[in-house]
């Protein structure tokens, strides 16, 4: 690489903010837990837009396994755009905004507040009116933030949602692979080889990004990430929807990338990655712990090192996923820290 982007130097410095962001917010996160427990039969909402969005459904499927507990989306849309309040008295409403400044987002929380909810932000920045009007604020203490695509604050979000995950679960294990998660992604970046740009040189066309379960929110960030800083056409699917109607538009060398975690998931993911091959689909696997699992024709396998945690693996692999799309938006020419037509704060309503 020829330079230091904005967006490669602020994820490296995502182990040393996870360490500050635990620090910060033990007590909290130990008392919403507390808080939440005494909620038992409360539903669980979110609200997010972009990469917040896409932690929102890692959340979802975390709190779904761990603790047992279902979490629906809320549009800002009904809120803002229709004018409509649903019935949310006694109802965990998250709101999740690194800037913690789009109008859309506050409108739902604010409302929540009104209809007698408890109301739940992350953020990363504590003075914000959305932490001002949330009940409790998780502060996601990454720092400073500037290059136009996230990385830091989304792992971040990634690490907060598990964490507040495993004080409601009383998950002993889950606690212990997150306290570990600074040192894991540390060793990533100062002793494990990278993951190269050419794990993703398969598009150099519009493709596809596939993922399941916990697996799902990275492949959603990852497509994104495609579309904003390589300026490359990616769509997100969970595996088991794309082999119904989205499965007509694979052809010859179509792009597909598969985020495989080490969970009940993946032989269905592996199943699908050969089928698509067979299709002729250029199709690259990349998750922990996959030494074992052959390349074959149109099937290229990254295994990645494993944590022994599928939170943490998912957390890792989104880490390794943003260094390798920083590496191919430099390499063919883009700005990562300045995409085009997009900015750091978007505000709809």
């Amino acid at each position: 690489m020829s330079r230091s982007t904005r967006m490669r130097s602020e994820l490296l410095e995502t182990p040393e903010r996870l360490a500050d962001q635990w620090t910060q917010n033990v007590d909290t996160i130990a008392a919403l837990g507390a808080d939440l427990i005494n909620h038992e039969i409360a539903p669980w909402w979110v609200t997010a837009r972009g990469s917040s969005a896409h932690a929102g459904v890692f959340f979802a499927a975390a709190a779904g396994l761990t603790a047992g507990r279902v979490v629906g989306e809320i549009t800002p849309s009904l809120f803002t755009v229709y004018g409509r309040t649903p019935r949310l008295q006694g109802a965990m409403v998250m709101a999740i905004s690194q800037s913690g400044a789009g109008s859309d987002i506050n409108a739902v929380v604010e409302a929540a507040n009104a209809a007698d909810a408890l109301t739940v932000a992350l953020t990363n920045d504590r003075d914000s009116r959305l932490a001002d009007s949330a009940a409790h604020t998780i502060d996601l203490a990454m720092g400073a933030e500037t290059a136009v695509a996230a990385t830091k604050t989304y792992l971040g979000t990634l690490a907060a949602g598990a964490r507040l995950i495993a004080a409601v679960a009383d998950d002993c294990e889950l606690d212990r692979a997150l306290e570990r998660l600074p040192a894991t992604l540390a060793e990533r970046r100062d002793g494990v080889a990278p993951l190269d740009s050419e794990a993703l040189a398969a598009f150099d066309r519009a493709g596809f990004v596939l993922g399941r379960g916990v697996g799902l929110g990275i492949a959603r960030e990852i497509a994104l990430k495609f579309k904003e800083v390589c300026v490359t056409p990616a769509e997100a699917f969970s595996a088991a929807e794309f082999i119904h109607g989205p499965l007509t538009l694979v052809g010859p060398g179509t792009p597909v990338l598969i985020v495989c975690l080490d969970d009940a998931t993946r032989p269905g993911l592996l199943d699908v990655a050969r089928q698509l091959a067979k299709l002729g689909a250029a199709v690259t696997v990349i998750g922990p712990g996959l030494g074992e699992v052959r390349a074959a024709e149109g099937l290229k396998v990254f295994s990645r090192p494993a944590t022994g945690n599928v939170y943490a693996d998912a957390i890792a692999t989104a880490f390794d996923l943003y260094g390798a799309l920083e590496r191919r938006a430099v390499a063919l020419g883009y700005d990562p820290d300045q995409p085009p037509n997009v900015a750091k704060v978007t505000s709809t309503y």
